[in-house]
């Protein structure tokens, strides 16, 4: 099932919000002392927007655009892309390197030195190289999620030998669910709404 893309809207403004959420038990002994137990391995990621006006009239129809697409989406139900444009590409990101076993190499990106997988990878953007080498496409099949065909891997038909660096150059997007099943949505002037607030966070696809 293909999955929507969020619009694009004049109106959106800033600040624009992007947290990382970590989960962690902490637990606290008769002494003072704390344990703590990290839960997840990579973070998700929550997104507070801004809109500060939304036309609605012939000329501009965002108003009528967002309407429609967190009612297509269910509010919080469904999800679909979300493209940050500060964290949407990578070049000669590393993969890993071969052993002449492995043939499925998820993809993965770096920010600040912290390597994490994507999971919304945009197919016809992806270069696979091997020790610095693109390769052809028919040497390789990228590998989509069955429920929403998010492309997360990239799968060799033949294994990469001991020792060859993999790495991959693309463009990908980010996965989201809204938080709310509601949006309130004010009518500030003729023809122009607002939305004080538009909250959404990264979802975990695989």
């Amino acid at each position: 099932m293909a999955i929507p893309s969020f619009p694009g809207l004049l109106g959106l403004a800033f600040p624009v919000g992007r947290a990382p959420n970590w989960r962690t038990i902490k637990q606290e002994a008769i002494s003072g002392k704390e344990t703590r137990l990290q839960l997840w391995t990579y973070p998700r990621y929550k997104y507070e927007i801004p809109v500060a006006y939304l036309g609605a009239n012939q000329q501009n129809q965002d108003w009528q655009t967002l309407s429609g697409f967190f009612n297509g989406v269910g509010g919080a139900a469904l999800p679909w892309h979300w493209n940050d444009p500060y964290d949407k590409a990578v070049t000669n990101q590393a993969l890993g390197n071969g052993n002449g076993v492995q043939t499925i190499f998820g993809f993965v990106r770096a920010l600040g030195g912290f390597a994490e997988p994507v999971q919304d990878v945009t197919p016809s953007s992806v270069t696979i190289s091997l020790n610095g080498a693109a390769q052809s496409p028919s040497s390789y099949t990228l590998l989509a999620d069955p429920n929403w065909g998010l492309v997360y891997a990239v799968a060799f038909a033949s294994a990469p030998a001991s020792g060859v660096a993999v790495s991959w150059s693309g463009a990908y997007q980010w996965p989201c669910r809204f938080d709310e099943d509601s949006a309130q949505l004010s009518n500030v002037m003729f023809n122009f709404w607002e939305l004080k607030k538009i909250s959404f966070e990264t979802v975990k696809v695989l």
